[in-house]
């Protein structure tokens, strides 16, 4: 009975995915975005200062501009990133979950990589609007500035657990830096550790630690001291499902306009974070 149970389940959720994936199967280019009166935005839930859905953030008041630009209301949809960047896109861009969420009309905050947007044809990338890097904020009491890493030896740094950041400090000049590590959930908590003397410092994205450190005093953001790791710089920009050309189009020329006015620039000053061109 069990099994004939968890059988009839599986095939209503098979059902319903191909019920939802085939209802969006076009997608909505230009003209039914328009029509309908507003713009279904996928942003990421717990992702600040980009987005939160408590808070708000950078990818927030952008997505308010480019549908003010375009005429119409804004609907964000929430998601939480899945296993990688690809579902997410398949989830958010171009097809919807299995249950029936998604896609919306564009997403923000993805990868602009020629290597990435080549495996990824069902979706189409364009409008990069920021350069993301990792670095290294630090309590300049305890630490004045940031030649090496070798401050490390004696000083604890905070990092968010299996991240790239966290493998990097892990396997440094042959782990030697590995007990004066402390790893937290995210870069939050161990920016809340650096300001309670925890740690000294912590590594992670720019600017997750520019925001974290936003009206505070006494703490300053240094390049990793690591030319490999200072060069792994990324770009950001929006995504649409393929083939909704005038949606990019459209899209493109909101963002070309918030730029060319200052206003993205003023967006990421709001919130504490040093605007990088892409």
């Amino acid at each position: 009975m069990k099994n004939r149970f968890t059988a009839l389940m599986l095939c209503a959720v098979m059902w319903l995915g191909g019920f939802a994936g085939s209802a969006w199967a076009q997608g909505r280019d230009l003209d039914e975005v328009i029509k309908s009166g507003q713009i279904k935005v996928a942003l990421y839930k717990e992702f600040a200062p980009f987005s939160d859905v408590s808070a708000g953030g950078i990818d927030v008041d952008l997505a308010k501009l480019l549908a003010d630009r375009l005429g119409v209301k804004l609907e964000i949809l929430w998601f939480s990133a899945d296993e990688n960047m690809d579902d997410d896109l398949r989830n958010m861009v171009w097809r919807g979950t299995v249950l029936g969420y998604g896609p919306a009309d564009v997403m923000l905050h993805v990868p602009i990589d020629a290597t990435y947007t080549a495996r990824n044809e069902k979706a189409m990338f364009f409008a990069p609007y920021y350069r993301e890097k990792f670095a290294i904020a630090r309590n300049v009491e305890k630490i004045d500035k940031l030649e090496s890493l070798d401050v490390f030896r004696t000083q604890r740094i905070g990092v968010e657990v299996e991240t790239y950041p966290d493998t990097v400090l892990l396997s440094a000049d042959g782990g030697v830096y590995r007990n004066n590590i402390g790893h937290y959930k995210s870069a939050g908590e161990a920016l809340a550790a650096m300001k309670t003397g925890e740690v000294s410092a912590v590594m992670g994205m720019q600017s997750e630690m520019e925001a974290g450190i936003a009206g505070t005093s006494g703490y300053a953001i240094s390049d990793v001291p690591l030319p490999l790791v200072n060069r792994r710089q990324w770009v950001i920009g929006l995504a649409v499902k393929a083939g909704n050309e005038k949606l990019a189009q459209s899209l493109q020329a909101a963002m070309n306009s918030i730029a060319e006015k200052g206003e993205l620039k003023d967006i990421f000053k709001r919130h504490g974070v040093e605007y990088r061109a892409p």
